[in-house]
């Protein structure tokens, strides 16, 4: 539980203080408007003969990952397969794995294909009722997951919801922020007013058993807590950091609030922290007519965005002659903008473009990244010591 006060603590510091391309938008609508969610990798494994409801239930989750309203999941359908995990008689099954992009590896879920399975993997009545109040404006929604212990469970649950309503009367968007020089800027917030919500999920909800285990994975040990948990979820689905049982108190609700209502300081996603969940979700509603982000700031969502278009192409074409490879065929290509992908024989891990070994990067654009990572450290080398100091004490 301490290195989730110091987590908390030391990420509001970050959002908050550090001048890296200023930004007068705050960071949960920052995240909504220039964050796309991760996508979710789902693998339906079968050995080709599949039956009417399961090519349905194939067919529907392909469907919601490219039309409609999109589910953050990229679909991969393997027959044919040998995998010491995966026994025959078990197939058809889906498998469902986190974004490449977080450090979370491995099995988020593994079920039977069957529409039942595949309508609990894209959505479920929480997160229905999460997306809702975002779509409405909510600033953070949060996920309140039960222990299964009803009075614990009713005292906690009471008790966040309590401290969300006295923060959403109490918390307002700051009218002070400053640029990437660290001088003020004038800002105009015609409507300064936040709100926060939550949403309870019991643990025993058969409909949320594969959103459960999502949530439970975005953290190595919460699994193991026999406490209830609770989720502050922002942006596209972004779950910032879980409190478990008595963490779930007014200070550290308060400061992962406040972490999401100040001024975005870094629009480089992965220099944030948190981890997406998979939704189903319009989130163009959300953001509705009007932009909140006034700066003309570049859509970054990683350290290889600062290379010039120009000398990306150049270092795939080396890399491409280098390893002797051939373009995709028009079939892999059109699936892949797809979304989806048939492989056959053998599991295969996705990768469009090979990362070059020695990228050709801007450095007149880096400069305030490489300043920003000089500052972390500072705060780290000071903040850290005197939080592992104060609770020592107490």
């Amino acid at each position: 539980m301490r290195s989730r006060i110091i987590f908390l603590i030391l990420f509001s510091q970050y959002i908050c203080f550090i001048p890296v391309l200023g930004c007068t938008t705050p960071v949960f609508r920052y995240a909504l408007e220039r964050w796309p969610a991760y996508l979710y990798r789902v693998e339906v494994v079968h050995s080709g003969n599949l039956n009417d409801d399961q090519k349905r239930a194939l067919n529907y989750l392909k469907e919601s990952s490219v039309t409609g309203i999109k589910a953050n999941l990229k679909v991969v359908e393997i027959s044919d397969i040998r995998n010491e995990e995966i026994r025959k008689e078990e197939l058809p099954v889906i498998r469902l794995f986190y974004p490449k992009e977080h450090n979370i590896h491995g099995l988020v879920w593994q079920g039977a294909l069957s529409n039942e399975n595949v309508r609990k993997l894209v959505d479920s009545p929480a997160r229905r009722k999460a997306v809702h109040q975002i779509q409405k404006g909510d600033a953070v929604v949060w996920f309140f997951l039960e222990s299964g212990i009803k009075s614990e469970d009713n005292k906690l649950a009471e008790s966040l919801e309590e401290q969300l309503n006295l923060l959403s009367d109490e918390l307002k968007l700051s009218s002070s922020a400053t640029d990437a020089t660290g001088k003020p800027l004038d800002i105009i917030v015609p409507n300064n007013k936040v709100k926060f919500s939550m949403v309870r999920i019991s643990n025993t909800n058969p409909a949320e058993e594969i959103f459960i285990k999502m949530l439970l994975g975005t953290e190595l040990d919460l699994a193991s807590f026999h406490a209830p948990l609770a989720f502050p979820v922002f942006g596209r689905g972004r779950v910032l950091y879980a409190l478990a049982g008595k963490g779930i108190k007014p200070e550290l609700i308060k400061t992962a609030c406040n972490a999401v209502i100040g001024w975005c300081s870094c629009t480089i996603k992965e220099e944030n922290a948190g981890t997406d969940l998979l939704f189903k979700a319009d989130w163009e509603k959300a953001i509705g007519d009007t932009s909140w982000i006034q700066e003309e700031i570049p859509e970054i969502s990683g350290i290889s965005d600062f290379i010039p278009s120009g000398n990306k192409k150049e270092v795939v074409e080396v890399t491409e002659k280098k390893e002797g490879k051939e373009t995709e065929p028009e079939a892999k290509e059109t699936a892949r903008k797809n979304n989806t992908d048939t492989v056959t024989g053998q599991i295969v891990v996705d990768s469009d473009v090979e990362e070059p070994e020695e990228p050709v990067i801007d450095k007149s654009a880096t400069g305030p990244l490489r300043r920003n990572i000089l500052i972390v450290i500072v705060l780290l080398v000071i903040a850290v010591p005197t939080v592992s100091y104060i609770l020592k004490k107490k």
